[in-house]
């Protein structure tokens, strides 16, 4: 075998060991299917970002308290809720058990975009998406593909992983997930990476108040007397 050859060879097996592979979707709940039909685990959305960190944007959806007290994965992007906190309790169906009401972040969409613009990517650009099990992600991808974007992964297994169905641990997150594969993550949150960065809300006053400083100095220099 000549060196050219074994030379080629090496190449293709370092672009196939670099390209994350995709979970089947009969692997995935079909009530998280999403019309982009494209699934990771959590090892391989880091593999896809740390292979291609320039053009993949990595976002938790998770809300800021989940991210403030559970932590988040040193290669997000940027944290964009999906759904924010509220005080409004809703009872689930046994009556007894309960949380509190999430409420769609109606600004989603326009932020992830921001995000995107950021990095100087598009809406053509690979996104992955993930959340604290798997389940808001779906969500979160069909909003995206409502709204043009073209290629968004979900993380299957999510931030804390998937809740055990039998034994001692019935109930709790160990089950596969970013977290429990050991995968990088940290308490300290990057205040770059935080919602206010992308928020248009938070965006559109800023730009507000950079064009009134500057109508401000304007009218300071027009009332300037000339010699």
């Amino acid at each position: 075998m000549n060196s050219k050859l074994l030379l080629s060879l090496a190449i293709l097996a370092l672009l196939f060991s670099s390209t994350a592979s995709a979970i089947d979707k009969s692997q995935v709940k079909e009530k998280w299917h999403t019309p982009f039909d494209l699934y990771l685990s959590a090892q391989e959305a880091y593999d896809l970002k740390t292979s291609k960190p320039d053009e993949v944007l990595f976002l938790d959806v998770r809300n800021r308290p989940e991210i403030h007290y559970i932590g988040m994965a040193d290669q997000i992007d940027a944290n964009i809720p999906f759904y924010f906190d509220s005080t409004e309790w809703k009872l689930k169906k046994d009556g007894v058990h309960g949380s509190f009401r999430k409420i769609r972040n109606t600004d989603f969409e326009a932020a992830v975009e921001n995000a995107l613009r950021s990095k100087g990517l598009t809406k053509e650009s690979p996104i992955i998406i993930m959340c604290t099990s798997g389940s808001r992600a779906p969500r979160a991808a069909r909003a995206l593909h409502e709204a043009g974007f073209k290629q968004v992964y979900t993380q299957v297994e999510g931030f804390e992983g998937i809740k055990a169905k039998e034994g001692e641990h019935k109930g709790k997150r160990l089950v596969a997930g970013w977290k429990f594969e050991g995968l990088p993550w940290s308490y300290d949150l990057p205040a770059a990476k935080m919602y206010f960065n992308f928020d248009p809300k938070v965006l559109a006053k800023k730009a507000e108040a950079v064009a009134e400083e500057k109508s401000e100095a304007k009218q300071d220099q027009a009332s300037v007397p000339s010699d």
